[in-house]
């Protein structure tokens, strides 16, 4: 039988080694939270850097630049907002605001089929309408591209435009943005673009598309249609961005046929 002295020093040490394994617990529960931290911690900077990655990638291809654009618009013909050969007997016609992030999608995706395959070939010329509908800003933009169109640089201002692109109506469409945008374009004099934009014509233009995007029944942009000869422009209904290039060409094709 154990003395009483014995007794004491059992139970000190059970009391001891019930400290240690508490302490012991609490530097466990210590070291995951610091462990849990420190992954939590990575795994916001990994998505601050996937983040600032796509940002900085424009979310996949790389943007298109100023060689881009004039490579692609090589050797076609502009006049004033429409490009391709004037003697083409079909128009193909955009109704699009420079702000739209989906007219931009559709740059990327649709412009250069159908700059290549419909356009270059003489299918048909393209007229693109400035339908400033999101904002003063998009006003702002049309009026600068269509003083780019005085000087023959319009789709040239259109597509570096797009290429720089930012959020709609964030106040990014200042006067230095469409000064850089112009230059980008080789608008040649920008003295000229400067009144031109200011000017009481191009300001009717604006207010002319708007009541004519109107009488056609559309309802947002970018909006399509198509005129034979003199004839009347007829709604092209497109399902996406990738799949309008075809749409468009069949449309061309449908009435050029009379069907």
């Amino acid at each position: 039988m154990a003395t009483k002295s014995q007794q004491k020093r059992k139970e000190l040490r059970d009391k001891r080694m019930q400290a240690e394994q508490a302490a012991q617990s609490a530097d466990k529960r210590q070291n995951l939270a610091k462990i849990l931290g420190i992954a939590a911690f990575l795994v916001v900077v990994g998505v601050v850097v996937a983040v600032v990655a796509i940002s900085s990638s424009g979310g996949g291809d790389e943007p298109k630049g100023s060689g881009d654009i004039d490579k692609l618009l090589a050797g076609i013909p502009q006049n004033g907002t429409t490009l391709g050969e004037a003697n083409s007997k079909v128009t193909l016609y955009e109704f699009g605001d420079l702000q739209c992030p989906i007219c931009e999608q559709y740059s990327e995706d649709a412009t250069p089929d159908i700059i290549n395959n419909i356009v270059r070939p003489g299918k048909a010329k393209w007229n693109f309408k400035q339908w400033a509908i999101l904002g003063p800003d998009s006003t702002l933009a049309a009026k600068a591209a269509l003083a780019a169109a005085e000087q023959n640089r319009y789709w040239e201002f259109i597509e570096n435009f797009y290429a720089n692109q930012g959020i709609e109506n964030s106040g990014y469409v200042t006067d230095d943005f469409l000064t850089e945008i112009a230059n980008d374009a080789g608008v040649p004099d920008i003295d000229k673009w400067n009144a031109d934009r200011e000017s009481a014509a191009i300001a009717k233009q604006v207010e002319q598309t708007d009541a004519q995007a109107s009488s056609l029944g559309f309802s947002g942009t970018p909006s399509f249609g198509v005129q034979v000869g003199n004839g009347d422009i007829e709604p092209v209904q497109t399902t996406s961005s990738t799949a309008a290039a075809g749409e468009i060409a069949k449309a061309i094709e449908k009435a050029q046929s009379g069907n």
